[in-house]
């Protein structure tokens, strides 16, 4: 029972595709293969990127795709939608945010002052 529940809260997670989960642990484990057999200090740093990559293409669940509510595993129930303080403009309900108030301040008071006027002097004298 435990192990189906995980099994199903694993692909839940994952939303990475087919194409891009064989990339990633291809390009991971040649990243870390290559640390291991070359060790250098960039090498040892491009294998903790492929390591990361080869998790990535192991797991099927990318972190930044999920901060992001990317989804390309093809089967995802529905889009996730960004908290309403991440919107811009006039949301669903047809409220303003606060950038928008910060926004046109600014326009109303561009320029803020006229820029001093540049006259040309001899040197020495101000």
């Amino acid at each position: 029972m435990a192990a189906m529940e995980h099994a199903q809260t694993a692909a839940s997670r994952r939303n990475v595709g087919d194409k891009e989960r064989v990339l990633s642990a291809l390009g991971g484990a040649a990243l870390v293969l290559n640390a291991l057999r070359r060790p250098s200090i960039l090498n040892i740093g491009l294998a903790l990127g492929g390591a990361a990559l080869l998790q990535r293409g192991l797991s099927g669940h990318c972190s930044i795709y999920g901060l992001l509510g990317i989804d390309r595993s093809g089967h995802a129930a529905e889009p996730r939608r960004l908290p309403d303080y991440y919107t811009r403009g006039s949301g669903k309900r047809g409220e303003h945010s606060i950038l928008d108030e910060i926004e046109a301040a600014s326009e109303h008071s561009f320029p803020a002052s006229d820029p001093p006027s540049w006259v040309a002097t001899p040197a020495g004298r101000p």
